[in-house]
């Protein structure tokens, strides 16, 4: 039989190959930051910390793209031409998360209104997984993301440690999502969970281990049945 490949499969593919291109710039984007943040130094001393607050916000950028400071003129050259890639940044950042919104609702995904899942961490997310069908039960899935806890025992005494195998990407992503539902701003039944976990005699990293894989049950059954997020316990 000819190999064939499933049209969710397809729209992942594509989901993927955009998540990727934003990670690309938001790295280089860092990097330009921190060569940015060295060059106003060298120009202004500790006076560019002063004019804004945030001195990479949009109008702390438009503001050095156009300052005529008395300095080296090709340290300010420089300068301007980061300056002026990390406006470009912004607008093609910008860009590919409406594609990856676009491509998310066409798709008829949900996984996006989970808590602390939004458009980035979704993309991300559905890129590495693929055809849901793929996996044929949470554990599966599970699995393949490095989610599933390990057993390590000695004598009676029984403990549960993360896996270092796994997909890195996907294992990431359920790695945010789990640190955003236990925040302050995080989701209730989540951090009731957690603290249970904690309760019960397991450290913070091994209950956020436990929560990490029931985040796991919870996308693959979204994903299963493109069912919207409900906080509320059954």
């Amino acid at each position: 039989l000819p190999y064939t490949v499933s049209e969710e499969s397809q729209k992942a593919k594509q989901i993927k190959e955009i998540s990727l291109d934003r990670e690309y710039l938001v790295e280089e984007r860092t990097r330009l930051k921190n060569q940015v943040h060295t060059l106003l130094y060298r120009i202004y001393n500790n006076k560019y910390i002063k004019v804004f607050k945030d001195p990479f916000a949009l109008k702390a950028l438009r503001f050095w793209s156009k300052a005529k400071p008395k300095c080296d003129p090709f340290l300010l050259k420089t300068m301007k031409r980061k300056v002026r890639r990390l406006l470009d940044i912004h607008v093609e950042v910008i860009d590919l998360e409406k594609d990856m919104g676009t491509l998310l609702d066409t798709g008829g995904y949900t996984i996006q209104t989970a808590s602390g899942c939004g458009l980035v961490l979704a993309s991300m997310i559905v890129g590495e997984i693929g055809d849901i069908n793929r996996f044929h039960s949470p554990g599966a899935l599970a699995k393949y993301a490095g989610c599933a806890p390990r057993e390590r025992s000695s004598g009676k005494k029984v403990r549960h440690i993360k896996s270092r195998s796994g997909n890195r990407r996907l294992n990431c992503a359920f790695h945010r999502i789990a640190l955003s539902q236990i925040s302050k701003s995080g989701n209730e039944l989540a951090k009731t969970y957690f603290k249970r976990k904690i309760s019960e005699g397991k450290s913070k990293g091994q209950a956020l281990v436990c929560l990490r894989r029931q985040i796991v049950n919870i996308i693959w059954m979204m994903m299963k049945h493109k069912t919207v997020y409900n906080p509320q316990p059954n």
